[in-house]
């Protein structure tokens, strides 16, 4: 890639703050948790809150209860914006633990926040994804340069 290609893709590539990270998560209910189930990454629809360094929803019996507590969990948002061209994504990494029946005060805090699952059923498990990694990027739409090997 040419200098002109570099300096374009740079302004147009920007990394999230962590800060600016949790804003797109409060912000948002809607995202993609990713477990291993079986020995194979799966990728799931989940309502969510966020609070207290975690990203927590609730869950019925099925894989994410089954296979996620106690295991390392991948959470992912993202966005665009038409008008403006800008989308940015979020991800979130760290151990997933079941909070349901938890006696410390921040899984009590987590347990009262707003979340509203979509799919059906009772959903009665609350888990929580506690935030090791956060990390998030915004990207302009059509960035490419004319003639780079990108465009």
């Amino acid at each position: 890639m040419n200098d002109v290609s570099a300096s374009g893709a740079a302004r147009a590539l920007q990394t999230l703050s962590e800060d600016e990270c949790w804003a797109h998560l409060h912000e948002h209910h809607l995202g993609r948790i990713a477990i291993v189930v079986a020995g194979v990454p799966k990728i799931f629809p989940i309502n969510y809150a966020s609070g207290e360094g975690a990203i927590v929803f609730r869950s019925d019996s099925g894989s994410k209860l089954m296979h996620g507590p106690g295991s390392a969990a991948c959470f992912e948002i993202d966005g665009y914006i038409p008008a403006s061209g800008v989308g940015w994504s979020v991800m979130v990494s760290g151990p997933l633990d079941d909070i349901t029946g938890a006696d410390d005060p921040v899984s009590a805090r987590l347990r009262s926040l707003a979340v509203e699952p979509m799919a059906p059923g009772r959903h009665l498990h609350w888990l929580a994804l506690r935030a090791d990694e956060v990390s998030g990027r915004s990207f302009l739409r059509g960035w490419a340069i004319p003639g780079s090997f990108l465009g």
